[in-house]
């Protein structure tokens, strides 16, 4: 056997689905004792099963191991702005913190799906504040690098967590993170209905001003054919009137003419 067999054991444990763990751990003591090496097969048995979130995180570490380095290398980064009081820093790397948990625990939630362990909304929240802890405390990252963890941690804050210290336990912050991921949520639905009646209104807006110009340019044809119908009504006035003297004029005449006719008449 290697120098440390009970490391390269564990770590083919915790590599193992959540519903072998058990199985095998035991096999594996048994091994140890029947070859004689009774305090190997100790150690062997010591190993606690991992609850669900603790396997999940296990499972990033050894699947996800670059996406959970950049994280773990963001939190180095917000403990030395923290350290050096460089507010303007410190603000900058914690809105990245919130996208790169985010992105983290989706990571988890797809693997853990994907090795037929969907979890939990329950441990879902474990995940995040165990990695929200990680990105606060190197020895935390470096145990959950390490792909052994056997439950969950979770602190409240961005403070130091040592090894030993018992977890300062924040029993609001699932609460908070939860009505804060549902009013981002309803912000984006909120958002979203808003662009579509934008779209609505501007189409409308469009096909309104389509209709005044139609509307608009009917007025004007029809304004212009009452201009010419009112020319043509002062041409016809116009016309009457003059036809009206002359009618006059010739009914003028036919009485001279009947009255030099009647006269002629009388000589006679």
């Amino acid at each position: 056997m290697d120098a440390a067999p009970i490391d390269r054991i564990a770590d083919e444990l915790y590599a193992l689905p959540l519903a072998e763990f058990v199985a095998a751990r035991d096999a594996r003591a048994r091994v140890a004792a029947d070859r004689g090496d009774k305090a190997l097969a100790k150690q062997i048995s010591a190993l606690r099963k991992p609850t669900s979130s603790a396997w999940a995180l296990n499972l990033l570490a050894r699947e996800g191991t670059s996406d959970l380095a950049e994280a773990l290398a963001l939190g180095d980064e917000l403990r030395a702005a923290q350290e050096e009081l460089r507010g303007g820093a410190l603000r900058q790397l914690s809105a990245r913190r919130r996208a790169v948990l985010s992105a983290l625990v989706r990571r988890v939630e797809v693997l853990a799906s994907h090795a037929g362990q969907p979890l939990g909304p329950d441990a879902v929240q474990q995940v995040r504040t165990t990695l929200t802890a990680a990105l606060a405390d190197a020895v935390l990252g470096a145990r959950i690098r390490a792909g052994r963890l056997v439950k969950p941690v979770e602190q409240s804050g961005f403070g130091p967590l040592s090894e030993t210290a018992t977890p300062v336990r924040d029993d609001l912050a699932p609460r908070r993170e939860q009505r804060r991921e549902r009013r981002l949520a309803q912000a984006r639905d909120d958002i979203g209905t808003a662009q579509a009646d934008v779209r609505k209104a501007d189409a409308a807006v469009a096909e309104a001003e389509q209709a005044l110009a139609e509307r608009e340019e009917h007025t004007a044809a029809l304004q212009a054919e009452l201009r010419r119908a009112q020319q043509a009504e002062r041409e016809a006035a116009t016309r009457l009137a003059k036809a009206k003297r002359r009618a006059e004029t010739a009914r003028d005449k036919l009485a001279g003419a009947e009255t030099k006719m009647t006269e002629l008449r009388g000589d006679a």
